[in-house]
């Protein structure tokens, strides 16, 4: 599903009064012009029907890069973490993409202290392998994400902006992992750097490179393709490391048997409001907006 994504602003109605005067009575004409829609809303990702009469690009230039994404955050069992789960594990591992050449050059990995629950559950510790005294000295969401930006532009991928430079993208295993950082910072008044607006997400690729529709359990799709899953699950760098495993062999070391699938572009996105297109809470905030604006209409009434 490698779709380019483009956001917009919602088109909502101007209120425009106008009196007329009679002898008798004052009458107010509210009337609506509405703005051409561009783009997408933010309730969904594009579909086929978007790009009618739209020209897509195409032989899109072959990424050289892919980071590979996979954090672990707090959580208890089949419990919900109030007010909200906090990420605890912040790795990464940096994939050259060059044919037989394609290897991983580089990893970035830092334990992050939750502030809102400090305390780790005991479902949380056995699951993830991150124990109390790895995250009570290490740096707060913040600090970890400061070090992830200099680590990213010491490889040339941002420049000061945060903006991705290059040909690269994020890659993660589902859209939770990118989802979790967004509303980690929203919910604590930290805007969200651009690098993080656009990523690939590997399990949708896997499904249609492998034309299968399992693709459940990230160690599971590693030894589907005969391959070794190193290490132990759930710890941050060695799911990161493993899925690059899956990168390298879509890309080049599966090639004899599938094919080489060639990287060219991202598949997922946040909406304008931060949100991951298509999620509950992208449609729950493109509602509430809506349901404001339409408050704000039935409440202009000039009398």
């Amino acid at each position: 599903m490698a779709s380019s994504f483009s956001s917009s602003s919602s088109s909502f109605s101007k209120i425009n009064n106008t009196s007329l005067n009679s002898s008798t009575t004052s009458t107010t004409i509210i009337t609506t012009k509405k703005k051409k829609r561009k783009g997408w809303g933010s309730l969904r990702p594009p579909t086929a029907a978007d790009f009618k009469n739209k020209k897509r690009k195409k032989n899109l230039p072959a990424l050289t890069h892919l980071v590979v994404l996979d954090f672990e955050w707090t959580a208890d069992n089949r419990q919900k973490v109030e007010p909200i789960s906090e990420i605890t594990q912040f790795p990464s591992v940096l994939v050259k993409l060059d044919g037989p050449n394609s290897r991983i050059i580089d990893e970035f990995n830092t334990y992050v202290r939750p502030v809102l629950n400090p305390t780790l559950t005991k479902f949380s510790i056995e699951l993830t392998g991150i124990t109390q005294q790895m995250v009570n000295n290490a740096p707060t969401l913040p600090n970890a994400l400061d070090k992830y930006l200099s680590w990213l532009k010491k490889h040339n991928l941002i420049n000061k902006n945060n903006e991705r430079v290059g040909k690269w993208y994020i890659t993660t295993w589902s859209d939770a992992d990118i989802s979790q950082l967004a509303k980690e910072l929203m919910y604590k008044k930290y805007t969200i750097p651009k690098v993080f607006d656009r990523w690939i997400d590997l399990k949708v690729l896997f499904r249609r490179h492998y034309k299968t529709k399992d693709a459940r359990g990230l160690q599971k799709c590693v030894e589907r393709l005969g391959m070794t899953f190193d290490g132990r699950a759930h710890d941050g760098l060695i799911d990161s490391r493993n899925t690059a495993k899956i990168v390298l062999h879509m890309h080049y070391l599966g090639a004899h048997t599938y094919g080489s699938f060639t990287f060219k572009t991202s598949t997922r996105g946040l909406d304008k409001h931060g949100f991951v297109y298509g999620s509950r809470e992208s449609q729950k905030e493109y509602a509430r907006r809506k349901n404001l604006e339409k408050n704000k209409e039935e409440g202009a009434v000039v009398k």
